[in-house]
């Protein structure tokens, strides 16, 4: 794409005033986000790196666009978004360096601009976070599974102190919506393509088995235990046993498996991109003790680094029961001090 004179006058002006950035940074927010929705990482990408990094963060795609458009034609309107954005500070798209960020759905995203605009763009790196690389599976569940997780969880969740009555409710709603989600009904792409198996996360599975040339730090933590999200106040062990059968019946409401991990909505293996990662665990020394922080290796994959931390939520509410519904304790992950840090020495070794 050619620079015009005015945009080359455009670029010296900038070079003037010392606000020429060497690299940008493209912010992709979570499904039904808004674009400040990664304001933290944005704050910490300027205390960082200050004018030397160029902070995008798309209007394009914002909240009910991101559920209604696939993430191909949310790629189609990035890569449109990054040139114009580009050009105004006299940058070519396809030689200007960036790194691309992808919170939850922004994640898929992220891993679809790498693999369908390698050529136009000129990607440094790619960050994801609890992003659903191998689908959410909730979204798959039955209104018999749904039936099933109350049953299993009612009395764990009747010591939440949250209306039992809300819950199913909200539930049924979103079963229906997942209904009408379906082809021949309303054209909710976005939500379809974080489907298990759908075809955006078959491209973007083959794109991670493939990768060997853009580094990529694949981020995900996960959190377990009702008891350390609400103030419980458990004490016998009538109370207890409630609180095991919800985060077991919890996990397999968002897993599939009684003992499988997740952050509240995505499955450890899904942030990661690999079923295998129980067997590639390898401990590394933390700053943060609070925080289990984990390297998890990828063999013959020297591109993909992926980082574990457990205690870190994706929400601040349990989207998968009702919206409405907020933990009284959890950090979330991108307001998380250790994954923020982690996050800046990633791309601090890439630029």
């Amino acid at each position: 794409m050619a620079i015009t004179k005015e945009k080359c006058y455009f670029q010296m002006y900038k070079a003037i005033l010392g606000q020429q950035p060497t690299f940008a940074a493209l912010l992709l927010h979570g499904l039904y986000g808004h674009a400040n929705e990664l304001k933290p990482i944005a704050e910490r990408l300027q205390s960082a790196f200050g004018k030397s990094v160029l902070i995008i963060q798309p209007t394009c795609r914002v909240r009910l666009k991101s559920v209604i458009r696939s993430i191909d034609q949310q790629a189609e309107d990035i890569d449109k978004y990054i040139a114009v954005t580009l050009i105004e500070y006299g940058k070519e798209p396809s030689s200007f360096p960036i790194i691309i960020i992808g919170y939850s759905q922004g994640g898929l995203l992220a891993c679809t601009l790498a693999e369908s605009y390698k050529n136009q763009l000129n990607i440094l790196g790619i960050i994801t976070l609890n992003a659903p690389l191998m689908g959410t599976p909730f979204l798959e569940r039955s209104s018999k599974d749904v039936q099933d997780f109350i049953s299993d969880a009612k009395k764990g969740l009747q010591l939440i102190d949250y209306p039992l009555s809300r819950i199913k409710w909200s539930m049924a709603l979103q079963r229906w919506m997942r209904i009408v989600a379906r082809p021949g009904w309303m054209p909710l792409d976005g939500l379809k393509d974080i489907l298990p198996n759908s075809p955006c996360t078959k491209n973007v599975y083959n794109f991670l088995q493939k990768n060997q040339k853009i580094p990529c730090l694949l981020i995900a933590t996960y959190e377990n235990d009702f008891s350390e999200l609400f103030n419980m106040h458990v004490q016998i062990a009538e109370q207890k046993r409630a609180i095991e059968l919800l985060n077991d019946a919890y996990a397999l409401f968002i897993t599939g498996k009684k003992e499988g991990k997740h952050d509240t909505l995505i499955p450890l293996a899904s942030q990661l991109g690999r079923q295998d990662w129980l067997h590639k665990e390898v401990a590394i020394d933390s700053k943060y003790p609070t925080h289990s922080q984990l390297s998890i290796m990828a063999p013959n994959r020297i591109q993909i680094k992926r980082r574990m931390y457990k205690g870190i939520i994706h929400a601040s509410n349990l989207v998968a029961i009702d919206p409405r519904l907020f933990v009284d304790h959890g950090e979330m992950v991108i307001y998380t001090e250790v994954i923020l840090t982690d996050l800046i020495q990633f791309i601090k070794q890439l630029v």
